[in-house]
């Protein structure tokens, strides 16, 4: 990976400038098509800049993209974001800025001011024209972009905002902070804070495996299949109960039509005996559902409230009932009894 450390700007004696600006900051009309450039795109540069393993080229007025031969006048070594001084203006030094390789043909070039401008090629995003990624630049004498510091004019380079110094200091002061919430001291290295943090992640990662554990009721030296499978297993079990519930549900609401109909031929019984009127069915109904044992208790002491044994003009076929005339039709309707009920209970 690229070193990304902050370099003062600095112009060699031969005029060839070791840091040039390469994106300007903001937004830009070109003849090529209008850009932006910020803070957002400006990240997104530099991240995908330190993924890259080979040095970026500059070439000569864009040969590279041309596929023949294409000298390099120079290779990008680092790259870093430039932050604008307010007020911006057109022209101004803020944005992507590289420290710079020259080969020797091109600093004799900018030393005899031969080539004074940058032409960088990039890709932006359709959606918003922003900058988002740097592929290569060019020396040139008519850059699309209008306004962008040449690489080569009457002073030397601008030096860098201080904007950009308040950012490395902020990131000082970060590192600092950080240094001490790790319990290390301010000398120590990159690679001892990240040991340090990685420790502390382990140790918090441990603690959570513990109370997993343990609420799973494993011991510490768990394996991953005895965890897999206790999860599986209590997974199974809420799936169990589930089943068992409603099968406890269907059972009940069996129960229930069941006592209801058992309820109703105890009354129709008793009514069938005289022993309950049709307006005390209701009632009689939902007592024999709660007791039906007391309810056979109550019926059987009852008094014949409507005796209807004795129904005039009754007599008994050879089946041994008696058929229904009349009368006794009337009696059933009222009674709320049908045919077959006064049959089943008149042998």
């Amino acid at each position: 990976m690229k070193d990304t450390a902050h370099l003062n700007l600095t112009v060699d004696f031969e005029g060839a400038p070791a840091e040039i600006q390469v994106v300007p900051y903001g937004g830009h009309r070109t003849e090529k098509g209008d850009f932006i450039l910020d803070e957002e795109g400006s990240a997104l540069i530099l991240k995908d800049f330190e993924s890259r393993l080979n040095d970026m080229v500059i070439d000569y007025e864009h040969q590279t993209l041309g596929g023949g031969e294409a000298p390099a006048a120079g290779w990008i070594k680092k790259l870093r974001y430039n932050p604008p001084s307010p007020p911006f203006t057109k022209g101004g030094n803020g944005g992507i800025w590289a420290v710079v390789e020259w080969t020797d043909r091109a600093k004799q070039y900018l030393k005899n001011r031969e080539y004074r401008y940058l032409s960088p090629v990039f890709l932006k995003r359709l959606s918003d024209n922003k900058v988002v990624r740097l592929l290569n630049a060019a020396l040139t004498n008519q850059p699309a972009i209008d306004g962008m510091v040449p690489i080569v004019n009457k002073g030397a380079v601008p030096p860098a905002n201080k904007g950009a110094s308040s950012l490395e200091s902020g990131k000082e002061d970060t590192m600092k902070r950080l240094l001490e919430l790790l319990g290390l001291p301010e000398t120590a290295t990159g690679e001892e804070a990240v040991a340090a943090q990685k420790a502390l992640v382990d140790r918090a990662n441990a603690v959570a495996s513990k109370e997993v554990l343990d609420a799973l009721g494993l011991k510490e030296d768990a394996s991953l299949s005895e965890v897999t499978g206790t999860l599986m297993a209590m997974k199974s079990a809420r799936s169990q109960v589930s089943e068992i519930s409603n099968l406890k549900s269907e059972i009940a609401t069996l129960k229930s039509q069941l006592a209801k109909r058992d309820a109703e031929e105890l009354v129709a019984s008793a009514m069938k005996e005289g022993k309950v009127t049709p307006a005390q069915k209701d009632w009689a109904v939902d007592y024999a559902v709660r007791d039906p044992e007391g309810f056979k208790v109550f019926v059987s002491k009852a008094p014949a409230v409507v005796p209807m044994a004795e129904v005039a003009g009754a007599t008994r076929s050879e089946t041994g009932v008696a058929p229904l005339d009349e009368m006794q039709t009337a009696v059933n309707k009222a009674l709320g009894i049908s045919g077959e009920t006064f049959k089943k209970y008149s042998s």
